[in-house]
């Protein structure tokens, strides 16, 4: 053990020296110096394992030394060594860093070494936790997952910086909110806080609103620890799903299409062959029947004329649709689309908002992806009967790698039945609907790689996100 012993009385050095020597089990190597000048500059030049310090050193003091001591950043453990006990001189010593406080006069191989012991221990056991605390907050400053502690209403108390990247708060704005700000259904708190009966949760799937109005969801997993004051905290770590969520719906959406695809075509080939059968007949029929039965004839070919028409949108809905791109400028795509639907927006009394921006050329059918939006923004004219300023904004912007249009009504609003059920073929929420408008635009959109999001609540209208990738 390298012992430092700063002391400007050689009598004082030779007597401390004789009860290091008294110490039994004790190995070491001692290095004195005399002044306060020679121990500033000892101390900021090598490490040793502990240090006692006169209190007395000319003009200066053994707390000075304390001071410079601790610039040095480390768990180095110092004795401070006084002729005159001095409670206020001890408080500052122990303030100040020092490890002990020993009157000279009672100074003896046993308390000596009995201090010796406990300072190095403590500062090894410092050393321990201070190293201990580095790597866990390595871990939870560089983790790609969000680290949390909370109190019991989920407010957080600490957060990792991961959550700037997923939320687009700051850790200093988290802590300011409270936890009903940051989920979008707040009741997810007190359902979470009824399941914790055993002090735990695992991969409970949330839902939380990021800076921007982005809805998260992702798996948070938390047990409850107690401090020493028997309060509990939430330590918890939540994982962002939102990628891998709306990659499974895509792929539900999908599967759902292709299976109804194949049962359409199925069915429209088997109702096609009598069809043609029936409308073969009418027009043999048509020189024989009397003029009193006309009327009737014409109800049936009008009907045959309607069922065909129908087959016609049931294969065009479940054919794969042929795509032929060209570079095309998106912004004119819509206002086009816009404009087809002037006149019916018009007649109703329903104002169209635009807020269309300049974004970089798509590779686009865009008679097709013209046909998808007109079908979105139908829907939201038709979601506005009998609401008062009713409206429908479309806008487009470009985000990262991204182009995205929203196209918003303040309307009557979805149940999450009717949103998880929109896209499917012949399910309508209309009376004269046939249910092929939204499975179609699906069907373009995919063909374009483009992901669609739906957001609505009763009463407080639909929001429909259609994201496109740069090409």
């Amino acid at each position: 053990m390298k012992i430092l012993l700063v002391e400007d009385d050689e009598d004082d050095y030779l007597i401390t020296r004789s009860i290091l020597r008294e110490i039994v089990h004790l190995s070491y190597d001692l290095e004195w110096v005399k002044s306060y000048e020679m121990a500033e500059k000892t101390i900021l030049e090598k490490n040793h394992d502990i240090y006692l310090f006169d209190y007395l050193l000319g003009r200066k003091s053994g707390l000075e030394l304390l001071k410079l001591l601790k610039t040095k950043n480390e768990d180095l453990p110092a004795i401070l060594l006084t002729g005159k006990g001095d409670e206020k001189i001890d408080q500052q010593a122990i303030e100040l860093g020092a490890y002990d406080y020993i009157e000279k006069t009672s100074l003896d191989a046993d308390s000596l070494g009995r201090s010796i012991r406990y300072a190095v221990k403590h500062a090894n056991t410092l050393k321990a936790l201070r190293e201990s605390e580095k790597k866990y907050r390595r871990v939870f400053e560089g983790s790609k997952e969000i680290i949390f502690i909370a109190n019991e209403d989920f407010n957080i108390i600490h957060v990792s910086k991961a959550v700037e990247a997923y939320m687009g708060y700051t850790p200093e704005e988290v802590y300011a909110m409270q936890s009903h700000e940051y989920f979008e259904n707040p009741l997810q708190i007190v359902e979470m806080q009824d399941q914790m009966t055993d002090g735990s949760i695992k991969d409970y799937l949330i839902h939380l609103k990021a800076k921007n109005g982005e809805v998260k969801s992702g798996l948070v997993s938390v047990v409850v620890e107690y401090d020493a004051d028997e309060r509990f905290f939430l330590h918890g770590i939540f994982s962002d799903q939102t990628e891998k969520l709306k990659a499974e719906r895509a792929l539900r959406q999908t599967r759902k299409l292709e299976s109804t695809a194949r049962l359409m075509q199925v069915l429209a080939h088997e109702v096609r062959n009598p069809l043609m059968n029936i409308n073969l007949s009418l027009e043999s029929l048509t020189d024989k029947v009397s003029e009193e039965d006309e009327s009737v004839l014409e109800i049936i070919q009008r009907n045959a004329r309607r069922i065909d028409k129908l087959i016609n949108e049931v294969l065009h809905a479940a054919s794969e649709k042929e795509v032929t791109k060209q570079s095309t400028d998106l912004s004119k795509v819509i206002k086009k689309a816009i404009a087809q639907i002037k006149d019916r927006a018009d007649m109703v009394g329903v104002k169209i908002e635009t807020d269309i921006n300049k974004c970089p050329k798509l590779k686009l059918n865009a008679e097709q992806v013209c046909t998808a939006l007109v079908n979105i923004i139908l829907n939201g004219i038709e979601a506005l009967e009998g609401i008062e300023n009713p409206k429908v904004s479309v806008k487009s912007f470009a985000k990262n790698d991204r182009v995205i249009v929203v196209i918003e009504d303040n309307g009557i609003g979805m149940d999450e039945k009717l949103q998880s059920k929109l896209f499917e073929p012949f399910y309508t929420a209309k009376t004269n609907g046939v249910g092929l408008g939204l499975a179609s635009t699906l069907g373009i959109l995919k063909a374009h790689d483009a992901e669609i999001e739906v957001d609505s609540e009763i009463g407080k209208g639909s929001t429909f996100t259609i994201e496109f990738g740069l090409n």
